[in-house]
């Protein structure tokens, strides 16, 4: 069982999945967000978004990002030993609209250890999803420190 605050490198392989939580994005929410970060009509106008073919607002896709932030850091970085970020690859699927009920994953694609340094770069593959329909995917790599090891305590 790995502790709620030491997930190490060394804990994850290749494979390994993390589930996401549920959160269903509201007009207001997707409004609210884009009224102080990304102010183009088609996330603040409800009427000017319909009338460019959208059906309403759609969130900005950082908006979209910083669900999928949320819950990654849920599952995997707030159990974290360290590390820090290093590449981050985003594509940006499908529009979020209102009522809109958000899930994922994130899946371990590769651990790269480096004794030499006592890290490993990890790669995870995320995505967003919406009904089955993905709406955001993301590469990441990390560099998380490898379990110490006795001959560290020397």
């Amino acid at each position: 069982m790995i502790d709620r605050v030491s997930l190490y490198a060394d804990d994850l392989e290749p494979g390994r999945s993390f589930g996401f939580g549920h959160h269903t994005v509201s007009e207001a929410e997707i409004v609210d967000y884009a009224r102080r970060w990304d102010p183009i009509f088609i996330h603040v106008d409800p009427e000017a978004a319909t009338r460019a073919g959208l059906g309403g607002v759609i969130a900005s896709g950082l908006h979209t990002l910083a669900i999928y932030q949320r819950f990654v850091v849920e599952a995997i970085w707030s159990r974290a030993a360290g590390g820090v970020g290093r590449t981050m690859d985003v594509g940006f699927r499908r529009p979020v609209r209102a009522g809109a009920t958000l899930t994922g994953r994130a899946v371990v694609h590769g651990v790269e250890p480096r004794p030499e340094r006592g890290d490993a770069v990890v790669t995870i593959h995320g995505e967003l999803v919406d009904d089955d329909a993905v709406v955001l995917t993301v590469v990441n790599e990390s560099v998380l420190p490898l379990r110490p090891t006795a001959d560290d305590a020397s």
